[in-house]
């Protein structure tokens, strides 16, 4: 028996380190772990500032002088600082809102300010040319102050985001060379010593390849900022890169750590701290924890909407993915290897061997999953790239409309008016009649038929695929859908909701209904299946 024990001790002595213990620093990530408890908690802060904002701001809208006033302005401008690191969609919508506001307000300060903004959300999603265009549209020699400072800083990222999007030569240099100089250009004009200051002269120093001297400079910033936690997190990860480039990859993690916790706390989506984190703990061997940060990150970068950030995770989700499984494979791998040997000596080693195989079945189930999860993920990525087509075109379509709909409602305002000081009832009363708003509504269905067909090019021809050729409809020109079609058009679409499909078409619920399925019994495939061949299309 003792000769047992003495070659069970033996085996544990041989047993691979990862399975006893995993390397590298822990104190800082179980600080994140227990931030990321409380995530629910920070987020709820933010949300509760943009419910106070957007409750005045609906308050403000019933004034009759909203147009004019600046505190409308304000308001706006202080939900797109709510939203700029928390979603895109919302803080680029509030920018736009300014700087309607401010063009149509005649004021010049507030049009370069909500154009810095507007390009700074479009940096940030990753519309870098979009961008370029707004920063190009400012008149520099117009600019001082706290405005010139953003525009500054807005190039300098612009250009950074560019070189780092490109990474070859000659654009690279070309790049960063244009970036440096809007960073020097905004390190001139900000008061020596302030942590803004610091922060400048470490990025630039970074650029420079003066890491330990970048890092001092981020040292002075963290001690300048006690209450801006976004500056901390943002300082925080400049040390964790300066770190990696000398090679010092324990102390990165936690300033990565430090960086994600502060991300945590401010409630920001628009993160990298967590993602570069998680690649660092995964070349330790941290697979577990490391799936838990790249999923978080994926999480707030879907919320956010940045395409580049979802492009990066993208690009290292399967692997973190894949390796898990493999350490874990390894592990199944040398446990069964030692029941080889175990089987030799008692019952013992047959209780060895049982429990092996009772993990092999959960390492199967969990490559199962896994499997799953990134057939999943690669059908959501897919879709998002439908979605993203289908947005862009509607979204282009719908300003072209809208603006012509305002145009034409201007004109008939104007009509009205002169009407009414001219007292001409009669006149007016025979202005409104409802065939113009059918024919309004007619430019309607041809505009979303004309965006759909360009969409879906051969719907048409697969749609009636779907039937014998005796009940194949074609519509009148190729341009257009027909009623029926239009129906399945918007289901193509994802708008499956009856109620609001009649509201789209100007019809009943129940006829909504009806058409449908009087065309799924005419169809020649199974009523439950025809919905599900129309989203194939």
């Amino acid at each position: 028996m003792k000769y047992i024990l003495f070659f069970l001790f033996s085996i544990l002595l041989g047993t691979p380190s990862w399975v006893l213990a995993k390397d590298g620093p822990t104190n800082w990530l179980s600080e994140l772990d227990n931030s990321l408890a409380h995530r629910d908690q920070y987020e709820r802060q933010r949300v509760e500032r943009i419910d106070e904002l957007k409750k005045e701001l609906a308050q403000m809208e019933k004034q009759p002088n909203k147009e004019v006033g600046d505190r409308y302005y304000d308001l706006m401008y202080g939900l797109y600082n709510e939203y700029k690191s928390y979603c895109y969609d919302s803080a680029h919508h509030y920018a736009d809102e300014c700087l309607a506001w401010a063009k149509s307000n005649h004021h010049d300060d507030r049009i370069i300010e909500a154009s810095n903004a507007v390009s700074f959300t479009l940096i940030s999603a990753g519309f870098l040319t979009e961008a370029n265009e707004v920063l190009k549209s400012i008149d520099r020699s117009k600019l001082s102050g706290r405005l010139l400072e953003d525009y500054y800083e807005h190039n300098s990222q612009l250009w950074r985001a560019q070189a780092d999007y490109v990474r070859e030569e000659p654009f690279y240099t070309k790049y960063i060379t244009q970036s440096n100089a809007y960073l020097d250009s905004l390190k001139q004009m900000l008061p020596q010593n302030s942590a803004r200051w610091w922060s400048c002269l470490g990025s630039r120093q970074m650029r420079d390849h003066q890491y330990q001297q970048a890092l001092e400079s981020f040292n002075k910033v963290l001690s300048l900022c006690d209450s801006d936690l976004h500056r901390k997190a943002m300082t925080t990860a400049e040390m964790a890169w300066a770190y990696i480039y000398l090679d010092n990859e324990d102390k990165a993690i936690d300033y990565f750590a430090q960086s994600a916790i502060y991300d945590n706390e401010t409630a920001t989506r628009e993160i990298t701290a967590l993602y570069h984190l998680s690649r660092l703990i995964y070349k330790k061997g941290d697979h577990e924890r490391a799936s838990v940060y790249v999923h978080q990150a994926l999480d707030d970068v879907q919320f956010y909407n940045s395409r580049l950030r979802k492009i990066e995770i993208g690009d290292i989700l399967p692997i973190i993915e894949r390796d898990r499984y493999e350490a874990v494979s390894s592990q199944r791998n040398w446990l069964i290897a030692a029941s080889c040997l175990f089987v030799l000596l008692s019952a013992v080693i047959l209780y060895s061997y049982w429990f092996i195989r009772k993990k092999n079945r959960t390492l199967t189930t969990a490559r199962e999953t896994i499997a799953t999860q990134l057939d999943q993920l690669q059908a959501a990525n897919r879709q998002l790239k439908e979605d993203d087509k289908i947005k862009n075109a509607y979204i282009g379509r719908s300003f072209y409309t809208n603006s012509e709909f305002i145009a034409k409602l201007e004109k008939l305002y104007l009509m009205i008016d002169r009407k009414i000081v001219a007292r001409q009832y009669d006149d007016l009363r025979s202005m409104m009649k409802l065939s113009t708003l059918n024919a309004e509504r007619e430019n309607m269905y041809e505009a979303f038929d004309q965006t759909f067909l360009k969409i879906f090019p051969d719907f048409v021809q697969k749609y009636n695929l779907l039937f014998e050729e005796k009940d194949r409809k074609l519509p009148p020109n190729d341009h257009s859908l027909t009623s029926e079609m239009r129906i399945f058009a918007l289901i193509r679409l994802g708008i499956t909701d009856s109620e609001r499909i009649a509201k789209f078409l100007n019809y009943s619920v129940h006829t909504v209904n009806t058409y449908k399925t009087r065309i799924k019994n005419r169809s020649t495939v199974e009523n439950e299946q025809f919905e599900s061949r129309i989203m194939e299309i």
